[in-house]
Parts: C-alpha cells; structure tokens; sequence
C-alpha cells in the first residue's frame, strides 16, 4: 500500500480550512491544517510535508513571506507550494508569488474539480521528485561505495571489453593510474588473454541480465609480477559490471597445498615401497625357513628334534607375528584395513591361544586359566582372524611381564541388547603391573610403558596398538586397571550377533597327505633357491610334472616349447618380473592358460597390480602347503 502524501493547509480562518478539507476528504492524502504561520514551520520542519495550500493574506507573516522561508531552508526547499488568495488574478501579483516560491495559484471561491486535479499532479510531481531524490543518495551512495572499495570495480562494453570506467583500486592492486585505463580493453591487462576466463565469457556470451558469472585470472600487477584476481562479472543495462578482488593469497595457499600433497605422495610412496621390499626381503626366506620347517615334520623325528623343530616353528611365527603388526599399522593408518564377520566358535579361538601360548608358560613356570561362560552362544559373528590378533597380542604381554603367578583369559557373558550378546573378553595377569605415570603410554605407536621396558623385555611396542586399533574398528574400546607389582587386567566388549552355524577348525594336514594332481603339467617362476626347492617338492609330491624356471624370460621360452595346465610366477625376479610377464601372455602371447602370483608382500597395491597384469589369484608368502594345493586346485579345474 502507497504512503499518504502529507498536505498542509495554512489559512488564518478556519472556515476556510473546513472547505478546504471538505474538498480533500481522500484516502491518499494526510492533512496538516493550521491558522498560524509560526505553527506551520513547525509541522513542515517535524514532518515531511509534500504540498502546502497557502493563504497569501495572513496577519504576522503572510503567504509571500511564509514561502519565502520555506525556499530558503535546505530542508523545506523541496515543498511544493500553492497560494490559495481571492485578492486578485493579476500577472504582477502572481509574479510576485511565483517568485517567492510557489509554483500554482488556486482562487477563492475554490472549485471542487480544479482544486483535486492541481492536487493531483502535484502529489504525482512530489512523488516523482522524491523518487529522483532517492535515486541521487542512492547513487551518491554507490559512487563512494566503488571510490573507497578495496577491489577494482569496472563498467566494460561487452561487445569490445573496452573500459568505460574504473575505480582508484586499479592504481593500489595493479599500480596503474585509473584514468589512463579508460577507452583501453580490459583483455589488455591479462597474463594470457588467448586463454582467460574473461575472454571466454565476452565470446561465450553466457552472461544474463542481472545474473552473476565468476571466474579468475592472471593480471600483470606491480613490477609486471603475475596476480591473481577473481572476477565477478555480471551484465545489466547493455553493460559488463566486473568486480575484479585480489585472490593471490589465496591461490598462494593452494599451491601450498598442492606442494604439501605432492610431497605427502611421495612419502607415501616411499613408505609402500620401502615396506613391499622389507616384506619382500622377510618373508622371502621366511617362507623358505618355515617350509623347511614343514618338510622336517615329514620325516621321522625323535622327541628333541621334534621339540627343535616346534621352536622353530614358534620363533618364525613371531618373526611373521611382527612384520604383520607393522603392516597393520600402516594399513589402518591409510584407512585400507577391513574387518569381516565371520561364524566362530569363541571357545575354539580361546583354547587355540592358550594351547598354543602353554609352552611360554611353562617356560616360566606359570599357570594359564581359561574361562567361556556358559550364556555365550556357540557360534557368533565376529571377525575371528582379528580378535585371534587382539587376543593373541594380550595374552603373549601378560606372559612376558609376569614372572610367577597365572594369566588368564576370560570370556563373559554380560547380557542381551537388542538381540545382541554382550561379550567381555578379559585378560588378567600377575605380573609386574603399570604404574599409572605410565600407563598413558602403553596403547601409543611404537611405545611401551618405559624405556626399561624394552630393555628388560624386548618387544617392538606394536601389539598394544594395533589391538586398540583393532578393537575400535570392531565396534569396542579396549580399556586397562593396573597396579604396579598386583598385575595388570585389560578388557573390551563386543556385541555380537548368534550364528545358527557352527564354526568348524580347519585340521592341520601334512603336505604329503593332500591328494595328488594327476597328468597336469606347471610352469613355475621363482628365483629364491630356497623357495624355488620347496615349491618342486610339494608339486612333485602331488604327482605335477613341474618345469623350475628363474625369471619371466625363461617362463616365456618354456611357454614357447610346451603347454602347461597352470603358471605360478613369483612377483619380484630378475630380467622380467611376475608382473611384466603375466601381461605379456596375456597381451602378446594371447593365452588364457591360468596363472597364480606368488607375492613376498600382502600390500593391497601389489594384489591389485597382479589382477590387474592378468594373473587369476594371487599367494602371500610364507605359505602353508594346504593353502598353496588349494589354490592350484581352484585354478586348475574351476577355471576350465
């Protein structure tokens, strides 16, 4: 709803007023009536009159003088005046009254008709001048707006992008005078005109009216020094408005940011090679030390070879224990670590710690308890190879740093929620304890609760981390209660969902066990001699008419004088390796035969790098002799 336009009505008779607001008795109009002219300056200074309708013969000040007053107050100036007389029509007279400021007459006795209409246009004329009025502030606004403003603000013809106008901050971004840009092309100032953002919008044509287009480019600034600047072009009135703000810290920034994630790459690369190649270099003869181990089971041992040949098997296992708790950190460090619920048996997976830790414990003369509440289902989903890891980890600590007394493993049943078995696993010891200074160190990446710690007991500071880790990614907070000299008692909860299966223990088969293959014929690559005997003896075990070979090259030229029913190519060897080799019978040789990757590293990049070269399935080493049949099998009849 339009505001009333505020009219002040000045005669010294009242029933003159009557009249006069009779005549404007409108819903548009808000009227002012006085018979002073002293009380007539003071509405017109309080209130923003439009129109005042003046007697011209008033005693004290008359209409001549009052308007007099009025034209000379910057305030007041703007009011449009009519004397409103019944004196006389004469041109002198109204010269007069012309002169003092008015700008119409309306004669007594008023018509009804005249008086509206003049009313009329002259609140359309206030109208349109307070409107202009508007619009100069606003201007004057906008124009000390673009003055001050710490950003180049330009008016460009789109059709030449030459300059019409530009403010002062040309000079303190760029150090050019405003005055000598303009007539010249905005293109002119660019790094690379050919190639700007500006140019691509001015040929384009994709600017709208009143619609904003945002780009950046390269300006010479000072010193002819490359400067960034974003461009905020919008197109109104036939004209390009670009408001051009300095973006060179912030692009300063990101190529900061690119430097600091190029360098980050690298480090991360450096960091994946140098742990392929250290478990390359482990666990290459590893497998070959661990395989050895296996051949010896097979044959006929007395009781103290046979207790040798355990403690081989045991110190290997943790050899391998230890490079694959540096592997888990830096996996779960990249965020590639996975967790995989599985059916298990807790019981199983707790007596097969136990079991296999009993001869830690009689090394030291202490007794190891285990405990399954009977509430726990017999199958449960859990990721049973890492809580192995998580409990494997705790136990073998509460063995090392307890020198008499026991150390158990409890498994507790604490209840149901939401159809999930709440399930604490505890392991308590009698050992030497933590004091509570040191406590805080024991969970932090290669840290142990002291330096006298590794000293006495040894120990990579690993195990307590990764299982935190461990535990987190499984959904629980693995948590510590100690006392120095009383012992020490860690402890997470799972919920964990019932299986109506029932987890089955794989059975540990000797290699010379496992059924033959027979009539197949295998290729196998492998440079490691130790390796490369190991390998022979169990396929020729299983009846495989087996070709050793040292290299790529040499697969490739066994390939060209015989067909083999199955490839195995160790990854890393001399002259050509697993992975060139296996994408030259793929590319160039065009065979389909199937090919397993033999692999002295568990890397994710390195399995996929093998898919990728064309091999069928890939082998981690150190292997068992179970694994590797079992492999040969399902790439030998379920690929056919």
């Amino acid at each position: 709803m339009m505001d009333k336009t505020k009219i002040l009505l000045l005669d010294d008779r009242e029933e003159n007023l009557l009249a006069l607001k009779a005549i404007l008795n409108r819903d548009d109009i808000a009227i002012y009536e006085t018979t002073s002219a002293n009380e007539a300056l003071r509405i017109v200074w309080d209130n923003e009159i439009a129109v005042a309708l003046v007697d011209v013969q008033m005693p004290g000040m008359d209409g001549f003088e009052f308007a007099e007053t009025l034209a000379s107050n910057p305030k007041t100036r703007e009011i449009l005046i009519v004397f409103v007389t019944a004196i006389s029509k004469e041109t002198t007279y109204a010269v007069r009254g012309l002169k003092s400021g008015a700008i119409d007459y309306l004669y007594k006795p008023l018509d009804p008709y005249i008086t509206n209409a003049k009313v009329d246009a002259l609140i359309r004329l206030s109208r349109s001048q307070r409107e202009i009025r508007e619009k100069n502030r606003l201007l004057e606004n906008y124009a000390t707006i673009v003055t001050n403003s710490p950003d180049i603000i330009a008016t460009v013809d789109p059709e030449t992008a030459r300059i019409l106008s530009i403010n002062p901050s040309v000079h303190t971004i760029l150090g050019l005078p405003p005055q000598s840009l303009v007539d010249t092309s905005m293109l002119d100032l660019l790094v690379d005109p050919l190639n700007s953002g500006l140019k691509e919008v001015l040929i384009s044509r994709s600017y709208m009216e009143g619609q904003t287009i945002v780009t950046e480019d390269q300006f010479y600034g000072r010193l002819r020094e490359p400067l960034w600047l974003e461009l905020r072009i919008m197109f109104k009135n036939r004209l390009l408005f670009i408001n051009l703000h300095n973006i060179e810290k912030r692009k300063a920034h990101e190529r900061e940011l690119v430097e600091a994630q190029a360098v980050a790459e690298k480090a991360r690369k450096v960091k994946e090679s140098f742990l392929a190649n250290m478990s390359h270099e482990i666990r290459t003869p590893l497998n070959g030390i661990l395989g050895i181990a296996n051949l010896l089971d097979a044959t006929e041992l007395d009781s103290s070879q046979r207790n040798l040949l355990d403690m081989l098997t045991q110190s290997s296992g943790s050899l391998l224990n230890i490079l694959n708790d540096i592997l888990d950190i830096s996996k779960m460090e990249e965020g590639k670590f996975s967790i995989i619920p599985q059916p298990t048996d807790l019981r199983n997976v707790g007596k097969s710690i136990m079991d296999l830790l009993k001869f830690k414990g009689d090394e030291k003369g202490i007794s190891l308890g285990f405990y399954v509440d009977s509430k726990i289902p017999d199958c449960v989903m859990v990721d049973g190879m890492r809580l192995n890891q998580i409990l494997m980890n705790l136990v073998g600590n509460a063995i090392k740093f307890t020198h008499q007394g026991s150390v158990n493993l409890r498994i507790e049943h604490d209840g149901l929620v939401e159809n999930h078995h709440q399930i604490k696993f505890i392991v308590a010891d009698s050992g030497i304890g933590i004091s509570e200074k040191n406590i805080k160190n024991i969970f932090s990446e290669y840290g142990q609760a002291s330096e006298e710690t590794s000293h006495h007991y040894g120990g990579t500071g690993l195990g307590l981390t990764i299982s935190k880790n461990l535990v987190k990614l499984m959904k629980g907070d693995l948590k510590v209660k100690s006392e120095v000299d009383r012992g020490s008692e860690f402890y997470f909860t799972f919920l964990l969902e019932e299986d109506a299966k029932t987890s089955q223990k794989a059975a540990v088969i000797s290699f010379n066990d496992l059924p033959p293959f027979t009539d197949k014929k295998v290729l196998v690559a492998e440079d490691n001699p130790v390796n490369s005997l190991l390998i022979k003896k169990y396929l020729t075990t299983w009846k495989i008419a087996t070709t050793m070979v040292v290299n790529g090259q040499e697969a490739l030229d066994a390939l060209a004088k015989s067909e083999y029913d199955l490839i195995i190519l160790d990854s890393r060897m001399p002259v050509m390796d697993g992975f060139e080799t296996a994408r030259y019978i793929r590319n160039t040789l065009h065979l389909d035969v199937p090919i397993l990757s033999l692999s002295a590293t568990v890397l994710t990049e390195e399995v996929q790098e093998a898919l990728q070269s064309g091999m069928n399935d890939t082998l981690s080493k150190p292997f068992q002799p179970a694994k590797l049949h079992e492999k040969i099998e399902t790439l030998m009849y379920s690929l056919i």
